[in-house]
C-alpha cells in the first residue's frame, strides 16, 4: 500500500404537528474552480489545497470506518470519484519535470499534510485492514494515477 505525504417548518394548527423527520445533515459542496481557472496541474497552489483536503477526507474516512475494512473501502472509493482530478494532476506535473515546483507549493501545509499523514497510519482501521487485498486495493486507485 503507497502512503503519499504527501470535504452538513412547522404549520401551526389547533392540534399537535406531526412528528417531523430529523433534518439532513447539512452537506458542503465543493463549487469547484471558477469556469476560468487554469487545469488543476498548472495551479500548484490550488492542487495543493485539493491534496491537502483529500488526505483530510483519507483522514475523516478512516475514522469513521472504525475497524471495519469493508466500510472503508467503501468511503474509499467515494473519495477516489471525488478527488480523481487530484490524482491525474499529480502524476501531470511529475510527468511534466515539475517536481520540485509542486514540493514548493506543498510546502506551506507541510505541517498539516504530516499530521493527516501520521493519523492514517496510527488508525485503527489501516492497522486491522493494511493486510487486506480489497481495502489495499481501493486505497491504491485512490492515489494512483488512472
Amino acid at each position: 500500500m503507497r502512503v503519499l505525504w504527501i470535504a452538513a417548518v412547522i404549520a401551526c394548527s389547533g392540534r399537535p404537528p406531526p412528528a417531523q423527520p430529523a433534518a439532513a445533515p447539512a452537506v458542503v459542496a465543493d463549487a469547484g474552480p471558477p469556469a476560468d481557472a487554469a487545469p488543476l496541474d498548472q495551479d500548484l497552489p490550488r492542487l495543493a489545497e485539493r491534496s491537502l483536503a483529500m488526505y483530510q477526507d483519507i483522514v475523516s474516512a478512516f475514522a469513521a470506518s472504525g475497524e471495519d475494512c469493508a466500510a472503508a473501502v467503501t468511503r474509499l472509493h467515494e473519495l477516489t470519484g471525488r478527488y480523481r482530478d487530484v490524482t491525474v494532476a499529480n502524476a501531470k506535473v511529475l510527468q511534466d519535470g515539475r517536481a520540485k515546483e509542486l514540493k514548493a507549493a506543498l510546502a506551506p501545509h507541510s505541517a498539516e499534510f504530516d499530521a493527516a499523514a501520521a493519523a492514517v497510519v496510527r488508525s485503527p482501521v489501516v492497522a486491522r485492514c493494511a493486510q487486506d487485498p480489497r481495502f489495499s486495493q481501493a486505497f491504491d486507485e485512490l492515489l494512483a494515477p488512472p
